[in-house]
């Protein structure tokens, strides 16, 4: 997948590893991170996107916590949490303020 020109071996292995690493995550703990680091571009001034962050950052805990489950991406959801807590904490350190 070259930008320009034709793709090489290595791009297109260099692809395959990143589909495989997005496989193997749990799209909830995607999804929860994604929110959370999004909800600290505007300071938590919209709080559905944190909190959203936190509830699938939370389901995506549970489902990882399950003994069948083959999926990775804890790490992740610990991040959408975290980030989603630093943004609302923000807010309300913004809000108290005004």
């Amino acid at each position: 997948m070259a930008l320009f020109g034709r793709p090489t071996h290595r791009d297109e292995a260099k692809a395959a590893a990143y589909r495989e690493w997005l496989l193997r995550r749990n799209p909830f703990a995607i999804a929860s991170t994604v929110l959370g680091v999004f909800s600290l571009t505007h300071f938590g001034t919209l709080w559905i996107d944190g909190i959203a962050a936190i509830v699938l950052g939370v389901i995506a805990l549970r489902q990882l916590s399950s003994p069948s489950s083959a999926q990775e991406g804890r790490g992740l959801a610990w991040l959408g949490i975290a980030t989603a807590a630093v943004s609302i904490a923000m807010a309300i350190v913004l809000y108290s303020w005004a």
